[in-house]
């Protein structure tokens, strides 16, 4: 499973030379998740499991996750290029999402998308039952048209990435993630039951968006629905080589007019201001979880002037770059 680098993190964040360690069976990657990003940068950690490398969903604990590695390991945080779904099941404390101090207890549910930096914290009392998937383990074989409104179920399962789940919801949930580990643990590296277990987590994915997505939310077709994930997956992928809206349109295959219709169909947002949202959202990642400078950000997220980036940081973050590093609340380590 996943590791962590092993550093502090004070504020601000002190660079350090780190060194990259395998650590059972999955991968550190000198690749970042987003594209154009430099090795300084956070590093992610490639989906490779153990138990049976060619399938996509691997089923734990967490303390059996954090019984795989010596202390230390899980200090400092990471970006997945897999989805990562936690349900925790007893205890509380805290767990790190981005730049975002999570409170957890029995029935929070937590998703980790692919790119997302997250963080555990060591020492406490907590468990949870975790579910690493790639997004190509969801239905693969799906025809273009039926993937695009299934594949579209992953991106809202979990609104703002963490739910309390009630009592009811909490007990159908139950229900699926132990149907998931008896699939998992039973498996044999068969076609079959990895069919199985593409049936479980899309009952599962199914079975969250029932209990947290709102009924009265605007409903979208299809071919719109498809448009924005593109279009959602190309900034993902170019916002640091290109914020110009006429350059998504045209990757996503629309007009600027249609591009924007579907992302305020989708978000109320226009595509210049969800651009400029992730822009904002991987410096806070690089602020929060680096010790990259400001000028070294900049850099990276395609700046040509340190000031420019200082410009834009306060008028899309309400405030400075530093000052932001200095409130994150991160995890402090002895």
């Amino acid at each position: 499973m996943a590791g962590f680098l092993r550093s502090s993190m004070p504020a601000p964040v002190v660079p350090r030379q780190v060194k990259l360690i395998p650590i059972d069976g999955q991968k550190w990657t000198g690749v970042c998740a987003v594209k154009g990003l430099s090795e300084g940068s956070i590093f992610g950690v490639d989906y490779n499991n153990p138990k049976f490398p060619k399938l996509g969903i691997e089923s734990l604990r967490l303390s059996e996750l954090l019984g795989r590695v010596p202390p230390g390991h899980f200090a400092s945080p990471q970006r997945p290029s897999f989805h990562l779904l936690m349900l925790f099941t007893a205890g509380r404390g805290d767990h790190f999402l981005d730049f975002r101090r999570v409170r957890c207890k029995a029935g929070t549910l937590v998703h980790a998308s692919p790119g997302q930096v997250q963080q555990f914290v060591l020492g406490q009392k907590l468990e949870a039952d975790i579910l690493l998937f790639t997004s190509e383990f969801i239905f693969p074989a799906f025809s273009a048209a039926d993937g695009a409104a299934f594949g579209a179920l992953i991106d809202d399962v979990v609104p703002e990435d963490v739910t309390d789940l009630g009592p009811d919801a909490l007990e159908s949930v139950v229900s699926v993630m132990t149907a998931i580990k008896r699939a998992y643990h039973q498996a044999d590296g068969s076609k079959l039951s990895a069919v199985i277990l593409q049936h479980l987590l899309y009952a599962m994915l199914l079975t969250i968006a029932g209990c947290c997505v709102k009924s009265d939310a605007p409903s979208m077709m299809d071919s719109h629905r498809s448009t924005f994930r593109r279009f959602r997956r190309a900034v993902d992928a170019q916002f640091a080589q290109t914020r110009t809206v006429e350059y998504y349109a045209q990757a996503v295959g629309c007009s600027t007019k249609s591009l924007r219709r579907v992302c305020m169909m989708a978000c109320g947002s226009s595509p210049k201001a969800l651009i400029e949202q992730r822009l904002i959202l991987e410096a806070k990642r690089l602020l929060a979880h680096t010790g990259l400078t400001v000028e070294a950000i900049a850099a990276e997220l395609g700046f040509s002037e340190p000031t420019n980036f200082v410009k834009f940081f306060r008028r899309h973050g309400g405030m400075r770059p530093l000052d932001f590093r200095a409130k994150f609340p991160g995890v402090r380590l002895g």
